[in-house]
């Protein structure tokens, strides 16, 4: 009898309040392997999009055009994970 595996996708983690415009990510393995991601406002429209290229485990976005609010990012076929735009109180 012949086992199958699901392959596991890697689980990714973001900054959840971002203050600073800087959104970190990171991946839950080394991945080598390009990554296209879209983020995405609480009505589901894409307000960013673009790839993540090179071998990484770590990477930052810079997103400070986006107004205060809730998003979500999506990663290739990860989980889309939730993140916060907090408002600077000046």
């Amino acid at each position: 009898m012949m086992e199958i595996y699901r392959n596991q996708l890697p689980m990714i983690s973001v900054t959840e309040i971002v203050k600073e415009g800087i959104l970190e990510i990171s991946f839950s393995e080394l991945l080598e392997n390009t990554k296209i991601y879209q983020i995405k406002n609480n009505k589901e429209e894409v307000v960013m999009a673009g790839k993540i290229t090179g071998s990484t485990q770590r990477s930052c976005l810079y997103i400070g055009q986006l107004a205060p609010g809730n998003y979500k990012i999506y990663i290739n076929e990860m989980t889309p994970v939730n993140f916060t735009v907090a408002q600077l109180l000046i």
